[in-house]
């Protein structure tokens, strides 16, 4: 590379004519401005680097929000269908299942939460999804009948009153070109949940037995194993508890804070 030392070091008389001078004078100011050009390109180059290093910690910001962001859902779709070891039907239910329709072949069909659109007046049914069936308590010729048409049943409420229900089977598509399927008590159901007072959230449980006392021979019992606590509840259980932790002469004795459910014996 020319340096302009060397420039100028030079005189006329080293060239061998006027335009080979021009040439090298050409030649110094070319390197020079390409000397220039390197640290710009040097800093292009380092800005790119940086912008570079900037997206790719974005892109794993993102990546790593997508992933927290699927865990929370996932963690939400998880639903309390109640104890994991489902409680024994109560001594009253046997033995109303006993002495008023001489039942046998007890069997837990499902333990579930009550969601909004079992409450819901316009649906006017409950819920059994078959693949949370617990165990199985249809006859092959029930499933046969269940395909095109209802099927009387009997149930036994919480209050242990007895209603006569339809019951059938709903097949639904999904988007992923499969179907889901459910066994749904309907007809009265309305009446169930406002006499029960069932709400969103309670836990329940579906039980079945067979009678000969019916011509139809199959009968439900609905049991509410927790039941929802409702905004007054929750307010005179604080005022309770508030009263619990206040001693004789004002002094505070120490009080476990209520639980947000109550469990009904099962």
């Amino acid at each position: 590379m020319i340096t302009w030392k060397e420039l100028y070091a030079k005189k006329t008389e080293d060239f061998k004519d006027p335009f080979e001078m021009l040439c090298y004078v050409a030649e110094y100011h070319s390197q020079r401005i390409e000397a220039e050009k390197e640290p710009n390109n040097n800093r292009h180059k380092k800005r790119v680097r940086n912008q570079e290093e900037k997206d790719k910690d974005y892109e794993e910001e993102v990546e790593a929000e997508a992933r927290t962001s699927k865990q929370k859902k996932k963690r939400s779709r998880i639903i309390d269908n109640g104890p994991d070891q489902p409680p024994n039907l109560s001594r009253e239910f046997r033995t109303e299942i006993a002495e008023r329709y001489r039942g046998t072949q007890i069997v837990l069909v499902i333990q579930k939460q009550i969601f909004k659109t079992d409450v819901n007046r316009g649906q006017n049914r409950f819920s059994v999804p078959a693949r949370q069936v617990i165990t199985e308590f249809l006859t092959e010729e029930e499933k046969r009948k269940l395909n095109d048409q209802d099927l009387s049943v009997v149930l036994i409420q919480p209050s242990l009153e007895s209603i006569e229900m339809k019951m059938k089977t709903w097949v639904m598509p999904k988007e992923n070109g499969k179907a889901s399927s459910s066994y749904v008590l309907k007809t009265k159901w309305g009446e169930v949940v406002k006499k029960n007072n069932i709400q969103i959230g309670d836990i329940v449980q579906l039980w079945a037995f067979r009678t000969e006392m019916r011509k139809n021979t199959l009968g439900f019992a609905l049991v509410k194993i927790r039941r929802t606590i409702t905004p007054t509840e929750q307010e005179d259980e604080e005022e309770e508890e508030e009263e619990g932790r206040v001693g004789r002469g004002g002094g505070h004795y120490a009080a476990a804070s209520s639980s947000s459910h109550a469990l009904v014996s099962a």
